[in-house]
């Protein structure tokens, strides 16, 4: 890890979990999920907040399998890699609050 990615990182969890957020309009603590196919190496830039529910639980990315989770939350390119478009969208809108 280097400062640069523990601040992406941050903002990450300052937005909390993207699906809560996008889908019910609150903040839930998030866990970090990096986006990732297969087993390769994980960027520390290619994170996603998802709550203990939406990461881990039933109705969660590996609770239900990424395709499920995909279809279920509809997510921008039908794929996982969506939820780092939400969450440059959240991040972009953190910042612009806190420039304001």
């Amino acid at each position: 890890m280097t400062v640069a990615s523990d601040y992406w990182m941050d903002l990450v969890a300052q937005v909390g979990c993207v699906i809560c957020l996008r889908v019910h309009g609150v903040y839930t603590p998030p866990e970090l999920h990096h986006v990732a196919e297969g087993s390769g190496l994980r960027s520390d830039y290619a994170v996603a907040g998802l709550c203990h529910e939406h990461h881990q639980g039933g109705s969660g990315l590996h609770g239900m399998g990424v395709k499920k989770f995909v279809v279920m939350y509809r997510l921008p390119g039908e794929s996982e890699w969506g939820l780092l478009v939400w969450t440059i969208e959240e991040v972009a809108k953190l910042l612009m609050r806190a420039k304001a």
